[in-house]
């Protein structure tokens, strides 16, 4: 494992060493267009010209992640382009994907890009019938970019605000305006700017022509001054000690991946169950599962046992890869098991990405049913209904009892310690899951015992076989973990700059004085 990490690195730095993207920004001009309902459109005009390989995707940074992707558009020398994603090279963004219409060597092109953004505009500290916005500029990556940028920057101030009422910050305004609409207009220019810096600037305006303002606590200003202090440290370290950078980044990557393996664990939103005191009653095998935040491959065998065990389904093999067939016509009841029936396709395999849509789905239905409900009280509850199912086991009603305690996180030792010897009663119908196939006799250390409904074995085969069966699982849906808890507890990311007057910025990164290379244009 340590050996594959090291090559990993090794091969990131000597592709970072050799990236052929290189590109002037001839031209970078944003336009804030401040709406009554407090709002923010904003606007990007960005002309690259290409001197390395085709740019073919664009990150832009955004202030922070109160944007609504959905409402993104962008054009490429007036052509619509399709795909605009949240990014995957910058921390708070999007990237635009320019498809065919990608910008070669020793080409000119200009990309549009408007998004609409919200909470950005902020109570002024200085004057309480103030609002206060505060922006910086995308910018991108020095080791892509060369050249000077004319940066341009404008707010269009809300429907109303006269031109006597608007005050800047520490910027002033190149010029201001009043467009046909009757709208006030401040832009700022910077002639020869840097392509690999933001650009600040702010406005304030009577908080009377928005909706509402957003204020922020002395306590957040001091958290995002001592960010912007730590930003700007590691900033100027980074670019005077390249080697330090180097050993910071192994640091962090292996940080992450440890940290990483640690949140795919926890898919559950923090605040399930935090408010209430009452027990929640009547959830499946799975749902409890899933509350106890089980491994999402176990959770899946869950469910896949409850559907061996109503007929729906049918284990056909399980090694070398899990394949599963479905059996006769009737519908299920539970709306994850009629979602699992339609994912297991003709390869009699499980499709990863509805896999990925039921166990999301399965969460939040969880996560739904357990508000106003007392999540330690009712774990403690279907804790009491597994040491009942071991109770339960070899008898008449044991079928149903099984998957209860197959959930039991402590079912390992639990079985060692009720069943020495092979004499561990499996019900027949999961008999494939443990080796035995009822068509063909026992088999994998099974024996059939003198009832029909019942198998012998040891219990540790009974452990290493649902074991194996989630191993096999989970290696034929590879990732699926860290791709729900994304989903439904994805990691916290900073929330922006400050935006409000007299302190803080609104970065167009994530912070102010960040050290990343926002956009990172035409990876």
């Amino acid at each position: 494992m340590v050996k594959k990490i090291a090559i990993f690195i090794l091969l990131f730095f000597t592709l970072s060493l050799y990236a052929s993207y290189q590109f002037e920004v001839v031209r970078n001009f944003s336009t804030l267009d401040i709406k009554p309902d407090s709002s923010v459109l904003i606007h990007y005009s960005i002309t690259f010209k290409n001197y390395g390989q085709p740019i073919d995707i664009v990150d832009i940074g955004l202030p922070d992640n109160n944007y609504d992707l959905n409402s993104g558009q962008a054009f490429i020398d007036g052509a619509k382009l399709k795909t605009i994603l949240k990014s995957s090279a910058i921390p708070i963004g999007v990237e635009v994907h320019l498809d065919n219409k990608a910008i070669p060597s020793n080409r000119e092109g200009t990309l549009d890009f408007s998004i609409v953004t919200k909470k950005r505009i902020y109570q002024d500290e200085k004057d309480p019938n103030y609002a206060s916005v505060v922006f910086m500029t995308t910018y991108f990556g020095s080791e892509y970019t060369s050249g000077t940028t004319r940066v341009g920057c404008q707010f269009l101030f809300p429907i109303g605000t006269k031109p006597d009422e608007v005050r800047y910050h520490k910027t002033p305004f190149t010029r201001a305006s009043v467009n046909k609409d009757g709208r006030v207009v401040y832009e700022w220019i910077v002639e020869n700017g840097s392509p690999s810096k933001g650009y600040t600037f702010g406005a304030s305006f009577p908080k009377k022509y928005v909706k509402e303002v957003i204020k922020v606590s002395a306590f957040e200003k001091v958290l995002k001054s001592f960010g912007a202090l730590i930003g700007s440290f590691l900033k100027f370290f980074f670019a005077n000690i390249p080697c330090c950078f180097i050993v910071f980044f192994i640091f962090i990557f292996i940080m992450g991946a440890i940290n990483g393996y640690r949140r795919k664990m926890q898919y559950l939103p923090p605040s399930v169950g935090m408010d209430g005191v009452e027990i929640r009653r009547g959830l499946t095998v799975p749902e409890v599962a899933v509350l106890m935040e089980e491994p999402l491959n176990k959770v899946l065998s869950l469910i896949l046992f409850g559907m061996l065990r109503k007929g729906y389904i049918k284990i056909v093999s399980t090694k070398p890869t899990l394949k599963i067939e479905k059996v006769g016509d009737k519908e299920p009841d539970l709306s994850y098991e009629k979602e699992l029936l339609k994912a297991i396709k003709d390869d009699q395999k499980i499709n990863e990405g509805e896999a990925k849509t039921i166990l999301v789905d399965l969460i939040k239905r969880v996560t739904e049913k357990m508000k106003g409900f007392s999540r330690k009280k009712t774990l403690l509850y279907y804790k009491e209904i597994m040491k009942k199912a071991w109770d339960q086991v070899g008898k008449e009603n044991y079928e149903d009892a099984f998957e209860w305690l197959v959930a039991d996180k402590d079912f390992k030792e639990e079985s060692l310690k009720r069943f020495p010897s092979d004499n561990f009663p499996i019900p027949i119908v999961y008999g494939p899951i443990f080796g035995h196939h009822y068509e063909g006799g026992g088999g994998g250390g099974t024996i059939p015992s003198q009832s029909s409904g019942s198998i012998l074995t040891s219990a540790g085969n009974f452990v290493s076989s649902l074991e194996n069966f989630s191993s096999t699982l989970a290696n034929s849906l590879p990732g699926l973990s860290t791709k729900v808890t994304d989903v439904t507890n994805p990691a916290p990311k900073s929330s922006g700059g400050g935006g409000y007057s007299g302190g803080g910025c609104a970065c167009a990164c994530a912070c102010a004085g960040c050290a990343c290379a926002c956009a990172g244009g035409g990876r």
